[in-house]
C-alpha cells in the first residue's frame, strides 16, 4: 500500500497556479482529502447540507450510506469530525462556489462542473494525472492514496485501529490492517534517519 508523505503531498499542491480557473478549488479540494480520508465517489458526491447547517459549517461532515462504496465500504452512514483544516477548506469552496455562480443551496453539489452537475470523478483523476506530471510525482499518487495519507497519520499520531476503521468506513477491520504495516515501516524508517543526522 502506498501512502504519500507530507512532502509530496506538499510537492503535488505546489503544482497548482491558485489563479487559475479551478486552481484554488482543487487546491482545497487536495486539502480535504488529506483531512477526510473521503473515497473519491464520496468526494464528487458530497453536498452542501452534508458539510453545512443553517449556513455554518458544521464540526463533522455527514457521509450517507448512499453516497459511500457499497462493495467493500460499509453499507451504514458516518460521521467524520472536521478539523480546523477542513472546515476552512469548506469555506474557502463555499466562497469559491458563490464567486462563480454556482449554488450553495443545502441540495447543491460542493464540487460543482460546469455544467452544474458534481464534478466527475474522472475529472478529479485527470486533474491529479496533471499536477503529477507537472510537479514529476510518481503515477502512484491518486485521490485513493490520500486515504492511505490520511489512515496512516492517524494511526502515528496515535487513533486506534478501530477509530480510524469507522472514520475511513471500512466494513471490516482487516481491511484497516494493512495500514498496519505503514506505519511500522514508516517507524522504522524514522528512527534510521536518526542515525544518519536527520
Amino acid at each position: 500500500m502506498f501512502a504519500p508523505s507530507t512532502a509530496q503531498v506538499r510537492q503535488l499542491l505546489s503544482g497548482i497556479r491558485l489563479k487559475s480557473t479551478w486552481g484554488l478549488r482543487d487546491h482545497l479540494m487536495i486539502l480535504l482529502f488529506c483531512n477526510t480520508g473521503l473515497r473519491i465517489g464520496e468526494m464528487t458526491r458530497l453536498r452542501v447540507e452534508y458539510v453545512t447547517h443553517k449556513g455554518l459549517v458544521r464540526d463533522e461532515l455527514l457521509v450517507p450510506a448512499k453516497i459511500s462504496k457499497g462493495k467493500k465500504g460499509s453499507k451504514r452512514s458516518r460521521a467524520v469530525p472536521l478539523n480546523a483544516v477542513a472546515k476552512v477548506c469548506i469555506q474557502g469552496i463555499l466562497d469559491f462556489n458563490k464567486k462563480r455562480g454556482f449554488s450553495v443551496a443545502p441540495d447543491a453539489p460542493l464540487f460543482p462542473w460546469k455544467n452544474h452537475e458534481p464534478i466527475p470523478s474522472r475529472e478529479v483523476e485527470r486533474t491529479f494525472q496533471k499536477l503529477r506530471e507537472k510537479v514529476g510525482l510518481c503515477e502512484l499518487l491518486t485521490p485513493h492514496t490520500l486515504r492511505h495519507y490520511f489512515g496512516t497519520n492517524l494511526l502515528i499520531t496515535g487513533s486506534d485501529l478501530y477509530t480510524v476503521k469507522e472514520l475511513l468506513g471500512h466494513a471490516s477491520i482487516k481491511s484497516t490492517e494493512v495500514y498496519l504495516h505503514t506505519t511500522e515501516a514508516l517507524k522504522r524508517q524514522g528512527v534510521h534517519r536518526l542515525s544518519k543526522g536527520g
